[in-house]
Parts: structure tokens; sequence; C-alpha cells
């Protein structure tokens, strides 16, 4: 991505390398942003929300960022925004389209492999499988969600978008579960700095 590299095979290589030179070779290389230019992703599952209006892609990756999703697209006319409710299943799906933008919030993540970070950790359209016991939770939102789920001691949370409430698993054990897709659903860590189901 612009850079140099140095190969492999020179790596550590001629006489002297590396003595009393600390930091050469450790600069860190910042990340950039992907973006899919004049393409659109089709959306196989999860489906879509407007973020509303936005002049630039970085408008439009901001505000799908700001508000928990993984991928986002501008319309450059209209200049406006949605995000990609499932930011993974954009991977094999980008497909041409004048007009439009589509790329992943997180420097670094390619729309044509999958899009899965988000500013919270969060995974939307997924819900938890294999579990046999939950305990409905009062929230409205992903902050919400996390507070309840945080006074019931638990270190996950599930969130039910429409139904406008969420839930924790208590059997079995978080770890011995898988996220799998379900619409209208997310699922999240009390801690945002981890990621279902490693919480």
């Amino acid at each position: 991505m612009g850079g140099e590299e140095t190969p492999e095979s020179d790596a550590g290589g001629g006489a002297g390398a590396g003595a009393g030179d600390g930091d050469t070779n450790n600069a860190v290389v910042e990340k950039e942003y992907i973006v899919a230019d004049e393409s659109h992703v089709n959306i196989k599952r999860g489906g879509y929300v407007e973020t509303g209006a936005g002049t630039s892609v970085e408008d439009c990756r901001k505000l799908a960022y700001d508000a928990d999703y993984a991928a986002f697209g501008f319309r450059k006319a209209a200049n406006n925004c949605w995000a990609i409710v499932d930011g993974e299943d954009t991977a094999g799906n980008v497909e041409p389209l004048a007009d439009h933008v589509v790329g992943c919030v997180t420097a670094g993540e390619d729309i044509n492999t999958g899009c899965k970070t988000t500013k919270t950790n969060v995974i939307r359209a997924r819900h938890y499988k294999g579990f046999t016991s939950f305990n409905n939770i009062d929230c409205t939102s992903i902050p919400t969600c996390r507070t309840a789920a945080t006074a019931e001691g638990a270190n996950h949370f599930g969130w039910r978008e429409k139904g406008g409430n969420g839930w924790v698993v208590t059997a079995p054990e978080l770890m011995s579960t898988t996220p799998e897709f379900m619409t209208s659903h997310t699922i999240g860590c009390t801690d945002p700095t981890k990621r279902p189901p490693d919480c």
C-alpha cells in the first residue's frame, strides 16, 4: 500500500545489520481506508439502513462508524449515505454501479473480503446459536443493553432491535456458542474492546 518492503531474504543480512540502530524497520505503518469506487454491494441478507446526508466518502464512513456498523455506502450525486447491516456478507458481493462508493469503516479492512470491525466490536445481524437458557434484559440500544448486561453480571449481551429489548445467555458458557445470522439482532461484549463470542 504505497510503501517499500524489505525482501525477507535480505532481513538481517549485511555486516553489522541492526547493530546499534534499534529503531531501524520499526516504523509504524498506518493502515489506509480501502473503498470500491463506482461500486455497490449486492446485499444478500441483513439489508441496509439509511444513515443520512453526506457529501463525501469520509462523511458516510463516519456516519456508519458512529452508528456501530462495519460497512458503508455513499451515493455521490444524491449526497447521502447508508450502512450495510451485515458487514461480513459484503465478501464477494461487491458489484459495479456508477455514482456509488462502498467500503469498510475500519482502516485496513477490504469490503471485497468482508467488513468485521465496528466502533464497539458488536456484530450486527447475529444471534448466539447453541444456548439453552437466557434472561431478558430491559434495553433499547447498544449502550443501554451493554449497561443492563453489566448489571446482570454478564460479560455479553444481545439486542433485539425491532423488539426493543435484549438478552443474556445463562447456559451454556458463552464461549461454547456460535454467532449465527439473524436479522434485527446485534450481539456484543460488555467490554467494548472484545468481540463475541470471546467476551
